[in-house]
C-alpha cells in the first residue's frame, strides 16, 4: 500500500532541542495511549496488533485527526485514501492508501457498503501507521505496527508456530474504563470493524476458521466447537494454558453466545 509522510515541523525537527522536544512529546503520547491501545490490540495467529481504535487514539493524542476520502471501486477490489490532519491548522502530515482486494476470501461475498467501510478503515490504520509507528514501539515493543485490519485470520503463512511465546497478557481494563480514556481522547467514532476469527491448524477441520465451522450445516459445526471448548487445554512450560488456546477458546465462546442470541424466543 503506498504511504507518504508530509512533514512540516514548527518545532525545527532539525535541531536538537526540536528532536528532544518531540521525543518527550512521543514517550508523553505513549504513556497516555498505553492502555487504551494494549486494551484494543488484537492477537492474530501468534501476533498482537493495533485496531483502528488504537491508531486513533494516538493520532488525537498529538493533537490530529484521521480520516479517510475517494473510495473507489476498481477492477480488482476497493480503494481509497487515509489522511492524518493537524486538528489546528488541517495540515496534512500522513497519507496512505487502504486497498480491499476482490480476492479475499472472507470478503469477497460481503454486501458492497461492509467492503467500503472496511477500505476506509484500512487506509485510516494505514495512515496513522504511516506517521506514528514509533509510538507503538514505546508502547510495547511486542506490539506489530502492522495495522490489525490488514492481517489475514490466522496470522501470515510465512510465521513460524515456534515463535509463540507464552508470556503473560497485559493486564485488562474495564469497558467504562475504555470509554473513560476514550472521551479524554475526545476520538472520532471508529467504523465498525470484523468480529474476531481464528483458523485451526489441527483436527477434522484444519484449514477452516472457527466462525465457517459455526456455520456447517445441520448444527454439526457448532457442536464440534462446542466438544472442543470442553476439552481440558495443555500446558505450556510454565503450567499455564498457552495464549493462543485461551484466545480460541474465547473465540469459540463469542460464536457460540451469538448462536444462542438467535435462537432465543423474543417475548
Amino acid at each position: 500500500m503506498n504511504e507518504q509522510m508530509i512533514v512540516k515541523n514548527d518545532q525545527g525537527l532539525g535541531h536538537s532541542n526540536g528532536v528532544l522536544n518531540y521525543m518527550r512529546q512521543a514517550t508523553d503520547v505513549a504513556s497516555v495511549c498505553r492502555e487504551i491501545v494494549n486494551a484494543t490490540a488484537q492477537q492474530i495467529g501468534v501476533k498482537r496488533y493495533v485496531r483502528v481504535e488504537g491508531w486513533q487514539s494516538i493520532a488525537i493524542a498529538h493533537g490530529c485527526v484521521a480520516s479517510a476520502r475517494d473510495v473507489e471501486r476498481l477492477e480488482d477490489g476497493f480503494r481509497c485514501i487515509g489522511e492524518v490532519k493537524r486538528m489546528d491548522t488541517g495540515q496534512v502530515i500522513s497519507q496512505a492508501e487502504g486497498f480491499l482486494g476482490d480476492d479475499e476470501d472472507m470478503w469477497s461475498k460481503r454486501p458492497v457498503y461492509a467492503r467500503r467501510a472496511m477500505v476506509q478503515t484500512r487506509a485510516i490504520s494505514r495512515a496513522c501507521r504511516s506517521a506514528f509507528a514509533h509510538i507503538v514501539v514505546l508502547i510495547d515493543r511486542n506490539l506489530s505496527t502492522t495495522p490489525a485490519e490488514e492481517v489475514p485470520h490466522g496470522g501470515f503463512d510465512n510465521e513460524p508456530l515456534n515463535t509463540i511465546k507464552n508470556e503473560p497478557a497485559p493486564a485488562k481494563i474495564t469497558k467504562a474504563e475504555v470509554a473513560e480514556i476514550t472521551a479524554q481522547l475526545v476520538r472520532e467514532e471508529a467504523p465498525a470493524t470484523e468480529k474476531r476469527d481464528m483458523v485451526l491448524k489441527f483436527g477434522k477441520h484444519k484449514g477452516s476458521s472457527l466462525r465457517e465451522i459455526g456455520q456447517l450445516p445441520s448444527g454439526k459445526g457448532l457442536d464440534y466447537l462446542d466438544w472442543l471448548l470442553k476439552q481440558e487445554l495443555k500446558p505450556a512450560a510454565d503450567g499455564k494454558p498457552y495464549t493462543n488456546d485461551l484466545i480460541r477458546n474465547q473465540i469459540i465462546a463469542e460464536i457460540l453466545a451469538e448462536e444462542d442470541k438467535k435462537d432465543a424466543i423474543p417475548f
